[in-house]
């Protein structure tokens, strides 16, 4: 299952749902972003890597990030070995995200672990934590929303929105997001058959 989505506290309309300390710490990592990492060639991912922990992201092993990617909260963030976020991905976590090792996200896919509530006439800012599980391959721009689990080696296809959990080592495509075929596990035989959608999708 996937997880759940959180109401952040707000005094009212207009008002930040972070503190002070936050703000100020965000602002911080903006600024380190635009003149210590979005300037920095492909091999200074070392660098990149490193800025990041500095900001208390969670890092093992030896992730990849372009220089474009767009993460943020580095707080609130994991990334496990071999996982990669491409050119101008972005990592929208107001919740937090996470990729196991070898998830792959594509150029210009957004993780978006933010939403409002729409029944109330403030809009109060929703959040979502996002697990992104090992071996996943999330394909150019698309759009994973708050408080979603992709299983291992899921496929998420170019251009698809993500509105619930997608089951393991399954490659699908759409808006919805909808299951196409299992994907070949890496030395196990091919699938017999195509995965059929879930009831009433």
């Amino acid at each position: 299952m996937g997880f759940e989505i959180r109401a952040k506290r707000q005094s009212g309309w207009g008002t930040s749902p972070w503190s002070r300390a936050e703000r100020l710490r965000m602002a911080l990592w903006r600024c380190a972003w635009l003149l210590l990492f979005r300037p920095t060639p492909k091999p200074m991912n070392a660098w990149r890597v490193w800025l990041l922990k500095v900001f208390g992201a969670r890092i093992s092993g030896r992730p990849y990030l372009s220089s474009s990617a767009i993460i943020r909260i580095p707080w609130q963030l994991t990334m496990e070995d071999k996982s990669t976020l491409g050119e101008h991905a972005e990592v929208y976590n107001l919740g937090h995200v996470t990729l196991r090792e070898r998830a792959t996200v594509a150029q210009h896919a957004y993780v978006c672990g933010g939403t409002h509530d729409l029944e109330h006439p403030d809009l109060p800012l929703m959040v979502g934590d996002i697990e992104i599980g090992a071996d996943v391959f999330i394909g150019v721009r698309a759009l994973i929303l708050p408080g979603v689990l992709i299983g291992a080696g899921a496929v998420i296809g170019g251009g698809s929105v993500v509105t619930r959990d997608v089951p393991e080592w399954t490659i699908g495509a759409g808006n919805p997001w909808r299951p196409i075929r299992a994907r070949n596990r890496p030395g196990l035989p091919a699938p017999d058959s195509a995965v059929s959608a879930p009831h009433g999708a």
